[in-house]
């Protein structure tokens, strides 16, 4: 019979083994990409000081690389910090760098109930199908059937400035909303205490909070989800259990209202994504059921995701619009040479080229979302002669591939000429040697929003709108000298402008009249 030391002198012996099998397939890899080194066993798990974007930012420069390697106590992640380096692996690998993965979202996913976002879903069958479905709906050519959905929101968007323009911020996420909840649901939402909008900014506290690294235990020790809410140290049950009753009001409420309308009278039920969806389950093959659970989850993650980052995109032109008033004044010259007397329309898209300098400016000077959700490689690679094992958590930082400047000279200041030259004839028009903004801010490969389209067409609608009909100047202290806002976020998981003042008031009272003519076209009453 064994004896203890037996036992043990054997146990050390696989151990010596192991650790040499170790160190001999070690020498036969390369080695894994530059990085800063970090704590003993927990490796970089303590995040970096915030904003972590520039931190890994400015690691690559110090390490010569754009892309950089974390561990995360035994999760390895890489950051990419240049175009090149997504275009390489999200892109042109996107057969094995498209999965997403399961460490660190264990309270957002399992327990908080989002793991039917079509966002966070692993790559796989029901994510392809929800692809599939996602794109049916929102592809380039699609999405113009939505349109007087967008005409109608951005012109209650107008109204509601006229009217009390103090308040634009609380205009701007009825704005974001709205759009979603017309789009996605044919749904109006309520201006006051809506339950949809009321859920959603619910969610958006889940999100802010559980995806920041070291908030929740259980992303580290998954075998806590089990313990039962009463226990001690068990208040992030709580919290999960709150933030659940919201996350699936999101994903089934509005959808049960759409699916009701269709069995009533399909005709009358407005144009929607939902609809769009319900129609072409009838045509499908496959169990409706799991069809019906892939399309609120569609629907769900595009009004999660869109409204939120609509708003931050648009909040963030304002100030830059307040700060630059230069820029105001010369898209306010542009849209007036081209609409003479009313306001912009989706036919002048091509006409304006000025307007589509500056939202692709307000995409990249502060980008909504700084670091994409993060991707996952399915299997071992190698890339510029660096090991990217299995499984590593891969994030873009897309931050640091706007504020390039050997691509955008002088990146933190917003200069939408930038974007433009002057053709042989004189005319502006967009520089297309100039990178677009739009092919890095909504993300790569097969992960890259769907929503893409439906979400630059109401940007870019709401601010032609906003600056032909309104200015937007510069508030004024106690003695009147005018206040330049910094330009200060909130950082989070998508990034907003903190509070600023400004003074917005209609162009003339011909300009205010032209708001209230265009509410009134889009409501049918003209």
């Amino acid at each position: 019979m064994l004896n203890a030391l037996d036992v043990l002198l054997a146990i050390l012996s696989l151990a010596a083994v192991y650790m040499l099998y170790l160190r001999l397939t070690q020498r036969r890899q390369p080695p894994y990409p530059p990085g800063p080194p970090g704590y003993p066993l927990i490796g970089h798990l303590r995040a970096p000081e915030e904003p972590s974007w520039v931190t890994y930012r400015d690691w690559g420069l110090k390490y010569d690389s754009d892309i950089i390697h974390l561990n995360m106590a035994g999760t390895h992640l890489i950051v990419l910090n240049s175009l090149q380096a997504c275009i390489d692996l999200l892109q042109k690998r996107s057969g094995f760098y498209s999965d997403r993965p399961i460490a660190g979202i264990t309270m957002l996913t399992e327990l908080c109930g989002l793991g039917w976002s079509f966002g966070l879903q692993r790559y796989g069958p029901e994510w392809r199908d929800g692809r599939k479905a996602a794109e049916s709906q929102f592809n380039a050519h699609v999405v113009q059937r939505y349109r007087p959905a967008l005409m109608l929101e951005v012109s209650r968007f107008l109204d509601r400035i006229r009217a009390n323009p103090d308040t634009w911020r609380k205009h701007l996420k009825l704005l974001a909303g709205g759009l979603i909840m017309s789009v996605g649901y044919g749904i109006d939402v309520q201006e006051e205490s809506d339950p949809y909008l009321t859920a959603a900014e619910h969610t958006s506290e889940c999100f802010q909070k559980a995806l920041v690294p070291g908030t929740y235990l259980v992303d580290v020790l998954h075998f806590l989800k089990y313990i039962p809410e009463w226990f001690p140290g068990a208040a992030f049950q709580q919290h999960a259990k709150n933030w659940r009753k919201s996350i699936m009001y999101i994903r089934d409420a509005p959808y049960d209202v759409v699916k009701e309308r269709m069995a009533d009278d399909p005709e009358a039920t407005p144009d929607c994504i939902a609809k769009g969806l319900m129609e072409g389950m009838e045509k499908s093959e496959k169990d409706h059921g799991y069809m019906e659970r892939v399309h609120r989850g569609v629907v769900g993650s595009m009004y999660l995701a869109g409204s939120d980052t609509t708003e931050a995109i648009i909040a963030s032109s304002f100030l830059a619009l307040v700060r630059h008033p230069e820029i105001q004044k010369r898209a306010q010259t542009s849209i007036d040479e081209v609409c003479q007397g009313r306001l912009p329309n989706f036919t002048d898209f091509d006409r304006l080229p000025y307007v589509d300098a500056l939202v692709r400016e307000g995409l990249r000077w502060n980008p909504a979302v700084a670091l994409n959700l993060p991707h996952m490689n399915t299997k071992d690679d190698v890339y510029k002669g660096y090991f990217i094992p299995a499984n590593s958590i891969v994030s873009a930082n897309i931050w640091a591939i706007l504020q390039d400047p050997t691509v955008y000279p002088d990146p933190t200041t917003f200069v939408p000429e930038r974007f433009l030259r002057t053709a042989p004839d004189g005319r502006v028009a967009l520089d297309p040697s100039v990178p677009d903004p739009t092919h890095v801010a909504f993300g790569f490969g097969r992960r890259e929003c769907p929503g893409r389209f439906m979400a630059y067409q109401s940007i870019w609608l709401a601010l032609a709108r906003l600056l032909a009909a309104f200015s937007i100047d510069r508030a004024r202290d106690a003695d009147g000298r005018p206040v330049v806002p910094k330009a200060e976020y909130v950082w989070g998981l998508t990034n907003h402008p903190k509070p600023f003042p400004c003074d917005i008031r209609p162009r003339s009272r011909e300009h205010a009249a032209l708001v209230t003519e265009a509410l009134d076209v889009a409501e049918g009453r003209q």
